[in-house]
């Protein structure tokens, strides 16, 4: 093809037409600057599809992180549910019964529980590696932000205020008064849990004023982080939903 064009620059200026010549130049110019467009334009619609293409791949990354951080969130809030109950049922207990019993020693030993949630981050932290911007929809990247950015953290710094709290408060109490266990196999555990507390110290524990308020103590603390917890529900509920629209529209 450049020899097809040089043969016939070479043929116009050997007949001395310079016009056509001239003419000729500019056409082969614009010819030159249509095919790099063109070219730029080809290039761009591969870069724009190869974008699109880490967008889906990071979406799709959310959602799945998103769904595993759900069930857990879930099965934390369960326990929180079971720890308000047994902070009521120990303190009923203690009021109307004169000698401990197997309920009693399961509620009691999930007044040690605190639940930790860890979230999964793989795709956000891809996301971030690749520049936030990746994610056109700009209402779905500020919800995506804000849940991994705020939500996350502030939840992350509920649960270590509990566990300071129950670092210097709960468990030196409870261990003033029970045995604590760990055996899966045993006949009533909570997970592998279970308190023994003998008769002497129970009618100590009936009349100690300061352990009634730890139960109260225990279960504000522990409603506190129950909701935030059903805000993180919430939002990550929301953002499998917006994700899942993105996705349809995507691809």
């Amino acid at each position: 093809m450049i020899k097809f064009f040089r043969k016939i620059r070479e043929k116009l200026l050997s007949e001395n037409k310079f016009s056509k010549y001239f003419i000729y130049a500019i056409g082969e110019i614009i010819l030159v600057v249509i095919g790099i467009l063109i070219a730029l334009q080809v290039n761009n619609v591969n870069e724009q599809q190869k974008s699109n293409d880490f967008e889906v791949k990071i979406l799709k990354e959310l959602r799945s992180n998103l769904k595993v951080d759900l069930l857990e969130i879930r099965d934390d809030l369960g326990l929180m549910v079971d720890i308000n109950k047994a902070c009521l049922d120990v303190k009923k207990h203690l009021e109307h019964f004169n000698e401990p019993t197997d309920s009693f020693n399961i509620s009691t030993s999930l007044l040690r529980v605190t639940p930790h949630f860890s979230p999964i981050n793989s795709g956000y932290d891809l996301l971030l590696s690749r520049g936030v911007g990746i994610i056109r929809n700009d209402s779905l990247r500020k919800d995506i932000s804000f849940h991994y950015d705020m939500l996350y953290p502030y939840y992350k710094t509920y649960e270590e205020e509990r566990t300071r709290f129950h670092a210097l408060h709960s468990e030196p109490k409870l261990l003033e008064y029970f045995f604590m266990n760990f055996d899966k196999n045993h006949e009533i555990n909570f997970h592998g849990f279970y308190f023994n507390i003998n008769n002497e110290d129970y009618q100590t524990l009936k009349g100690d004023s300061k352990f009634s308020k730890l139960l109260s103590a225990i279960a504000f603390e522990n409603k506190a982080i129950q909701n935030r917890g059903l805000r993180i529900e919430s939002s990550i509920l929301t953002l499998i939903n917006k994700i899942e629209t993105e996705l349809e529209n995507l691809e």
